[in-house]
């Protein structure tokens, strides 16, 4: 098995939901031995589809399964005494914990940042909620589409006569969680070449503010000139301007997004449209608004009678960025995805064998793999009780009958 970059790494995972469990999925699959430690009952992902079949299984929810490979399970109740002793001396023998529970609640256990870096001075300790440790919303909760609210971008995505919207998904909290990755691969350097431990905090709200989805454009735009953003229907010079989705021959689709002045030019070669090239010789620029409706009528035809992928090529041989809507099958076919080995399959035991993403970044020589996919409930929690800490078969049947494991 080749070398991964973080290979000697020990990780403490008392995460749950989605971006806390996305920085140690990171750390996981570039080389760290991640020991998930989660409550009786398991993180409340596991519990979250989409499921296998459409059948639900706490060891099989698809968003547990992508956020946790590599990751070795047990369960411990941290409302035993014994349960806590557990989790502090795990964190002794440590490189990093990552946390994401309600501010404090760690330290009501003795178990705060301080308490464990007190203990081994080394130690990153990395806290991933929703506002942060201190402040007046520290103890609030946040979903993704509130923190997408909070943060502003929704202000200004949708159109001005339909309800705001969301990017799909959980995209907020993933990319908080990929924040607090970097932030702890940083406080841990600090460890390794200074002997000096750190609390890192990572508040999603100020990640979200920081950089996502053109947000951070916005605040400096409201900085330097006042403007606050707006959704509007219209583009230009307020008159709806010529692009977007068209059909092709194949019946998948194309998109030209908004067409850039740069790229009419190169889009009036591509659809080679005798009218169109006289229009534009006329009205320059003012083509994508005086004439829009003859631009999208001329597009529409050009998409119809190729297919998506043959049109999508066609287009960026020209330098005009058209490219074919994808849904999840499309992208498990995608050519270029499957050249770079993108797609991964990986075997589970309640799940079986299913596509997994790749690489959310590459590096000479490799660096990332998944060795194991994510694990069933407490899969590891003899495993990692014997290595970790010595204990022997009887000291965790002993412990199953306290209910500090299981």
């Amino acid at each position: 098995m080749a070398p991964q970059p973080l290979d000697d790494l020990r990780v403490v995972d008392l995460t749950f939901g989605i971006a806390g469990s996305y920085c140690t999925k990171v750390l996981a699959d570039f080389g760290a031995d991640v020991v998930k430690v989660e409550p009786p009952g398991g993180d409340p992902t596991r519990r979250m589809g989409p499921h296998p079949g459409d059948v639900p299984h706490a060891d099989a929810g698809g968003l547990f399964l992508h956020l946790n490979t590599n990751k070795r399970s047990i369960v411990v109740d941290l409302d035993t005494a014994s349960g806590v002793d557990i989790v502090r001396a795990l964190a002794a023998g440590a490189d990093i914990v990552v946390e994401s529970g309600r501010p404090g609640a760690l330290a009501e256990r003795g178990l705060g940042p301080a308490d464990l870096i007190a203990a081994n001075p080394k130690l990153v300790v990395t806290s991933v909620t929703p506002f942060g440790q201190s402040g007046p919303y520290r103890d609030w909760q946040m979903t993704d589409i509130v923190a997408f609210a909070m943060g502003g971008p929704m202000n200004a995505s949708g159109v001005s006569d339909r309800e705001p919207v969301k990017l799909i998904g959980n995209a907020v909290l993933m990319q908080s969680g990929s924040t607090a990755c970097v932030a702890t691969l940083g406080a841990l350097d600090m460890a390794v070449t200074r002997g000096v431990g750190q609390h890192v905090d990572v508040a999603t709200f100020e990640t979200q503010n920081g950089s996502l989805d053109r947000r951070r454009y916005y605040l400096l735009s409201y900085e330097y000139s006042g403007t606050v953003a707006e959704r509007v229907p219209v583009v230009g010079t307020g008159r709806p301007a010529a692009g977007g989705r068209f059909e092709c021959a194949d019946g998948l689709m194309v998109t030209t997004g908004r067409i850039w002045p740069d790229h009419v030019g190169r889009m009036i070669d591509v659809l080679d449209d005798p009218e169109l090239r006289r229009l534009w010789e006329e009205l320059g620029l003012g083509l994508m608004v005086d004439a829009a409706p003859l631009v999208d009528a001329a597009l529409a035809r050009w998409a119809s009678v190729r297919n998506a992928r043959a049109a999508m090529r066609e287009a960026q041989a020209a330098g005009w960025p058209v490219v074919v809507v994808n849904d999840p099958l499309l992208l498990h076919q995608d050519d270029h995805l499957l050249a770079r080995g993108f797609w991964v399959t990986a075997e589970h035991p309640v799940a079986g064998a299913l596509p997994y993403t790749g690489a959310p970044w590459r590096v000479d020589g490799g660096g990332w793999a998944i060795h194991h996919s994510a694990p069933l409930l407490g899969q590891h929690t003899d495993e990692v009780l014997a290595e970790l800490l010595g204990l022997s078969p009887d000291d965790v049947a002993e412990l199953r009958t306290t209910g500090a494991v299981s």
